[in-house]
C-alpha cells in the first residue's frame, strides 16, 4: 500500500468515526466521505484491510459502541491485565489491542496505550483520536503532548498550532504543558515554508515566554522549553533574546544543551566565557564532538596537556568524522611531544591524524616539526606549533538542535 493511499484511507475513515460520533451518521457529508473511500481501500493487501478494520471497530470505542473480544479458554481479564505490561513493553501493537480488547472496562491509562500502538504503527490520525479520548476520561497533560505529537508526524502542523493556541489562551494551563507544546512546535517548525515558519517559532517564543519561570515545571522541561525559545529567537534573528533564553536554561537545569547553546551564543562576544561552557561540556563527556575541538584547542594554547590528552581521548570515543578525528589526533600528538612522551607514541598518533586527514598540510608540517627536533635531540617550543582551528559553526547548530529536540 503506498503512504499516500494509507494516509488518505485513514483520514478519512477518522473522519466518517466523526461523524458518526456527531449523530450524522445518515448525512451528506458522511455519504461523501464513505464514496471517497472506495479508490484508496481498494489499493490495500488483505492484511492491510485487517488492520483498517481493527482500527474502525477500536475507534467505536470513542463512541460508545465498544464490542468486547471473547476470552480464550483459561482467560481471565485478570490474566488478561497481566498480559498487558509485557506486550505493550516489547512494542508488540496488535498483541496488546488484542488483549484490550478483552477487558470488561476501558479507564483512560488503556485508551492512552491504544492511541500508542496505533501511534506506533503510523496511524497517527486514529492515535490522535484515541489520545483525544482519554483526556476527555481523565484530563492529562500527556495525553494532550501526545496528541500533539502525533498531529505533527500525520503532517498537520497546523492543526498542533491551532490547539497550541487555544491551550495557552486557557484561564488556568500548566507551565509543563505549554514548554511541551512550545518544543514540539519547534520540532515541527523545520517542515514549514520559511513564511509559515517564521510565524510558528513565534508562537513557540511566546508558549515559552509565558511558562519558563513555573516552579512546579521540571527543570529539565524548562530547559527545553527555553532552548527551543532561544533557536526560534535565532532564527528569527534576534540574537539578544536567544542568548537571555539560553542563559536562563543554564540557571535552571546546567546541563550539556544549554552550556553548549549559550556556548556558541557567545562564541563571537565573550569568547572566554564561551569556551568555560565548551570545556565544561568536554569534562562532563558531551555526546558532540566539536565541542571536543574548541576545549583542546583552548587547552593546548594554555598549555593544559594532559587536560588536552583526556579530551581528545573523549573526542575520539564519540566522533566517527575524518575532520574531528583528524584534528584530535593530531593535537594528542603535539600534546604527547610536548609532555615528553616516546617517540613512538607521538609520531603514530601524528601518523593517524594523517590517515584521518591524508591532504591536510597543517597535520604534515607539525610532525615534520617534530621529528625535526627530535633529530636535533632539542625540545619543540610551544609557540612552534601551527594550531589554526575551522570548526563549522553552522553544523554546531543544527548537531545541538538535534540533540535538545
Amino acid at each position: 500500500m503506498s503512504q499516500s493511499n494509507r494516509a488518505k484511507y485513514e483520514a478519512l475513515l477518522v473522519a466518517l468515526h466523526q461523524e458518526m460520533r456527531a449523530g450524522r451518521r445518515e448525512g451528506q457529508r458522511a455519504a461523501e466521505i464513505e464514496g471517497e473511500m472506495d479508490a484508496p481501500w481498494y489499493a490495500l493487501s488483505d492484511d492491510e484491510r485487517a488492520l483498517f478494520d481493527d482500527l474502525s471497530e477500536d475507534l467505536y470505542i470513542i463512541e460508545g459502541k465498544r464490542r468486547i473480544e471473547p476470552l480464550a479458554e483459561g482467560e481471565t481479564p485478570v490474566s488478561v491485565m497481566q498480559q498487558l505490561p509485557a506486550a505493550f513493553k516489547a512494542k508488540d501493537d496488535r498483541r496488546t489491542l488484542q488483549l484490550l480488547r478483552k477487558l470488561p472496562t476501558l479507564e483512560a491509562p488503556h485508551v492512552y496505550v491504544m492511541g500508542r500502538c496505533w501511534d506506533r504503527q503510523e496511524f497517527f490520525w486514529g492515535a490522535v483520536c484515541f489520545y483525544d479520548f482519554a483526556k476527555e476520561l481523565q484530563p492529562k497533560d500527556v495525553y494532550e503532548v501526545s496528541a500533539l505529537e502525533a498531529l505533527v508526524r500525520a503532517g498537520s502542523i497546523e492543526q498542533a498550532e491551532e490547539r497550541a493556541r487555544g491551550i495557552e489562551t486557557r484561564p488556568i494551563v500548566s507551565g509543563t504543558l505549554l514548554l511541551q507544546a512550545a518544543s514540539i512546535l519547534h520540532r515541527a517548525a523545520t517542515r514549514l515554508e520559511e513564511t509559515e515558519r517564521r510565524s510558528t517559532l513565534g508562537r513557540v517564543t511566546k508558549l515559552v515566554e509565558c511558562a519558563w519561570d513555573d516552579a512546579t515545571a521540571l527543570p529539565s522541561v524548562r530547559a527545553s522549553g527555553l532552548l527551543a525559545a532561544g533557536f526560534a529567537y535565532e532564527h528569527l534573528g534576534d540574537r539578544e533574546k536567544a542568548l537571555r533564553s539560553f542563559e536562563r536554561a543554564v540557571t535552571v537545569h546546567r546541563s550539556e544543551a544549554p552550556l553548549l547553546a549559550r556556548g556558541l551564543a557567545l562564541l563571537h562576544s565573550d569568547r572566554p566565557r564561551a569556551m568555560r561552557d565548551f570545556i565544561e561540556a568536554a569534562r562532563s563527556k558531551t555526546k558532540l564532538d566539536w565541542p571536543y575541538l574548541y576545549a583542546t584547542h583552548h587547552a593546548l594554547q594554555a598549555g593544559r596537556y594532559a587536560e588536552v590528552e583526556r579530551f581528545c581521548e573523549d573526542g575520539l570515543a564519540v566522533s566517527t568524522r575524518s575532520e574531528v578525528r583528524g584534528r584530535l589526533l593530531e593535537w594528542w600528538a603535539i600534546a604527547a611531544a610536548m609532555l615528553g612522551h616516546p617517540a613512538q607514541l607521538v609520531n603514530a598518533l601524528f601518523e593517524q591524524a594523517m590517515t584521518e586527514l591524508p591532504l591536510d598540510p597543517q597535520i604534515r608540517r607539525n610532525a615534520e616539526r617534530y621529528r625535526e627536533a627530535l633529530y636535533f635531540q632539542k625540545a619543540t617550543p610551544a609557540n612552534d606549533w601551527e594550531l589554526s582551528t575551522d570548526i563549522d559553526e553552522a553544523q554546531a547548530w543544527e548537531s545541538l538542535r538535534q540533540l535538545a529536540a
